[in-house]
């Protein structure tokens, strides 16, 4: 349902502009449980009705007022593919700033069904199936079955709701329709006696505990950044980072034997891990309020939870670059690090020969302007000394012939080099 979910609540958003919301929309309609997807950028820009320039510049305006997050992604070869967006909202306290996005008016006055997660209670997690949840870490909450309603109000209503109650209703407003035939007689006989309803025995009465968090977490927890840690004493982690810390921890294997999407990591490394990404990368100066420079970080939570998870090389035992059983350097690694630095020596060239285009153009023309203004003064003083008609023209050209050879083209000076 996260993706139900995230586009239910991208439709009350206010936006900039129809073409935001359809960018955003495109990416939330194909969220995961982590609410996160990866669309490529021609499909985004199909589905906005933009072109991929325009659909660029609107993903690059969402990243920046904190609607979405995004991770470089990398084939098995270490060549870059689609990026991975997170979606921001109030399953992560919206990027960890507890700071609610403005949404539509109408819904301040005509709508409440979010009261719960303006509240703290909104902790997403898998839809309930056979009156089951199974709750990634620890403080996810449980599930009652015959109760009419789960404890989550983004996952709608119960697997086996009790009879005569109408299921409650997800955020999304989705809920099954239910007929008249369906509902139990509940009028009373001729006879005086009870009704149909009051006549069945109750439902049992199944409850789930939560799952253990893997060993270690508490460990990775209390390491964190402060800028993501809770706010107030006794308050809780925001759930991106529970997921965050639980999948580094356990991992996540890939489609073949031995081989890992995300590879896991003991409570030591992951430690050493938030060290070598967030303090050695400024991290507490690039999230500070005031900061101005370059990369900042806007979203702590978001950028915490992608730092703990991201593995951008093919092989499991790498971490930053160096073997862990080794401690010697990655040639996978070394060599997307060469691909990346050729390619911004080709940029880098690239930019310095636009920019001595550029500047030798305006050079080019400052010179034509100056020598125009030259011509026009040297003919009206030659004017004014009573030459004019062929005799005029003869001697404002052998000035100007003289005033080039002095002062020559900074353009066919480049050539001429």
């Amino acid at each position: 349902m996260s993706g139900v979910d995230a586009a239910a609540y991208v439709m009350r958003l206010h936006l900039p502009t129809p073409a935001h919301k359809l960018v955003l929309l495109a990416i939330a309609t194909r969220c995961d449980q982590n609410y996160s997807a990866f669309p490529s950028r021609a499909l985004i820009a199909g589905e906005a009705l933009v072109s991929e320039e325009r659909a660029r510049t609107l993903l690059r305006e969402l990243r920046r007022d904190g609607y979405l997050s995004a991770r470089q992604r990398y084939r098995g070869n270490g060549s870059k593919t689609t990026n991975r967006y997170f979606v921001h909202g109030p399953w992560d306290q919206w990027g960890g700033t507890d700071t609610p996005f403005a949404e539509i008016s109408h819904y301040h006055d005509h709508d409440d069904r979010y009261a719960a997660i303006r509240d703290g209670e909104f902790i997403p997690r898998p839809t309930p199936k056979a009156g089951v949840v199974d709750n990634p870490c620890s403080d996810q909450g449980s599930y009652v079955a015959g109760a009419g309603a789960v404890s989550n109000p983004s996952q709608g209503s119960s697997a086996t709701p009790s009879l005569g109650v109408t299921p409650t209703p997800s955020i999304t407003g989705q809920q099954r329709p239910t007929k008249r035939n369906h509902l139990p007689d509940v009028r009373r006989t001729s006879a005086g006696g009870k009704s149909a309803a009051s006549t069945q025995k109750a439902p049992k009465t199944i409850t789930t505990g939560p799952r253990k968090r893997p060993p270690g977490w508490d460990q990775v927890a209390a390491a964190l950044p402060q800028e993501v840690q809770p706010t107030r004493p006794g308050g809780r982690l925001a759930p991106t980072l529970v997921r965050a810390i639980c999948t580094a921890l356990t991992g996540i294997p890939g489609p073949e034997p031995g081989t890992y999407q995300v590879p896991p990591r003991t409570p030591e490394q992951l430690i050493a891990r938030i060290n070598r990404r967030w303090h050695h990368a400024r991290g507490p100066e690039r999230a500070a309020d005031g900061y101005t420079g370059p990369d900042p970080i806007r979203r702590p939570v978001g950028y915490v939870a992608d730092l703990l998870t991201a593995h951008e090389c093919p092989d499991p035992s790498c971490e930053d670059g160096l073997i862990l059983s080794t401690d010697r350097p990655c040639t996978a690694c070394q060599a997307r690090r060469a691909e990346q630095r050729q390619a911004e020596q080709a940029r880098a060239a690239v930019e310095d020969r636009l920019t001595r285009d550029a500047e030798l153009a305006s050079a080019h023309e400052e010179h034509q302007t100056a020598a125009a203004r030259e011509a026009h003064r040297v003919r009206e003083h030659l004017a004014a000394a009573g030459h004019w008609g062929e005799l005029l023209d003869h001697e404002v050209e052998t000035y100007m012939r003289q005033w080039h050879l002095r002062n020559p083209d900074p353009k066919d000076a480049t050539h001429a080099s």
